[in-house]
């Protein structure tokens, strides 16, 4: 990450998106002994160009350390169940306007984390 901030102006910004170990399908996968572990990739995930997870310390840690400040940290999209049982359950647009709403203010739970960080 720091060798992006070389490229920021002053009052330039950054835009860091990153998948959550720790989302709320995640857990539920890992506690109902369906996932054995939070950080394991999946074949979709690598199909998507995933390297890794992250939690929100292990990505507030990467933005600290490259010199970065943090400016606001949001979730990207609830998704309670798998992508399978999404599609199953064939929700109203209205609940998905609902889970992305709800991510935004529960990242610790959304499936991506998203930060906005500027030179500190």
């Amino acid at each position: 990450m720091a060798l992006y901030k070389k490229f920021l102006s002053d009052d330039g910004k950054i835009i860091i998106a990153v998948p959550n170990a720790e989302a709320m399908n995640r857990r539920i996968g890992y506690y109902a002994n369906l996932l054995d572990d939070l950080h394991k990739l999946s074949d979709m995930d690598r199909l998507f160009g995933h390297k890794r997870y992250f939690d929100i310390q292990s990505i507030k840690k990467l933005v600290t350390d490259a010199g970065l400040k943090e400016d606001t940290v949001e979730g990207i999209y609830l998704k309670p169940v798998t992508t399978d049982q999404m599609l199953a359950l064939n929700f109203d647009k209205s609940i998905l306007k609902a889970f992305c709403d709800l991510g935004v203010l529960y990242p610790e739970l959304s499936i991506g984390i998203m930060i906005d960080a500027s030179i500190g």
